[in-house]
């Protein structure tokens, strides 16, 4: 496997945090995976055995999946695993290839800057308003969706710059054929 487009170039000590921060970003979304899969499942068992209906659990699985949307579009996009134009990857000029993926990189930054603003304008405004069942200030709803756009933003700013300085990242069947030539072909 290929390292991270965004970790190519970067010193050890940022690797190991970018590291620690993807581990923590996976276990949150795990959680919250867990977490829908159960309550959700629950809900439904509650609808044919003969006990109380728990409002809860309705919110929390909502609340999870936007948590788990957020928190690792990051990991996503330090990984490749976002929606990518990997039709341009297969162009034969790396230059454009490299500028196709700066680009593309660069719009993800923009789009993160503007999920990050709008994020913080909840946390800082929503805390009046309450959840309608568990009655929590709506600000601690959002503060996972900032950490979120935060992520996008910074490891998408990385990743073009990452592109940019050390050229386009291959997909890993097209860089193990350059590495790897045929017989009677030439690496390139």
């Amino acid at each position: 496997m290929t390292e991270p487009s965004s970790r190519r170039g970067l010193p050890p000590a940022l690797r190991r945090i970018g590291a620690v921060v993807s581990g923590a970003e996976i276990a949150v979304g795990a959680l919250a995976l867990l977490t829908i899969l159960v309550l959700v499942f629950f809900q439904a068992l509650q609808r044919y055995l003969p006990i109380d209906q728990i409002a809860w659990t309705g919110e929390i699985s909502r609340f999870s999946l936007v948590w788990l949307t957020f928190v690792v579009a990051g990991v996503l996009v330090s990984t490749r695993g976002h929606i990518a134009l990997e039709i341009a990857d297969a162009i034969p000029n790396r230059m454009v290839v490299r500028a196709v993926q700066v680009f593309a990189m660069v719009v993800v930054c923009a789009t993160g800057v503007g999920l990050t603003i709008e994020a913080w304008a909840l946390v800082t405004t929503q805390g009046i308003v309450k959840s309608p069942v568990l009655r929590i200030p709506m600000s601690w709803v959002y503060i996972p969706v900032l950490l979120g756009a935060v992520s996008i933003t910074v490891r998408s700013a990385i990743a073009a710059v990452s592109v940019a300085v050390n050229g386009p990242v291959l997909r890993e069947q097209e860089a193990e054929d350059h590495m790897n030539p045929m017989p009677g072909e030439t690496a390139s």
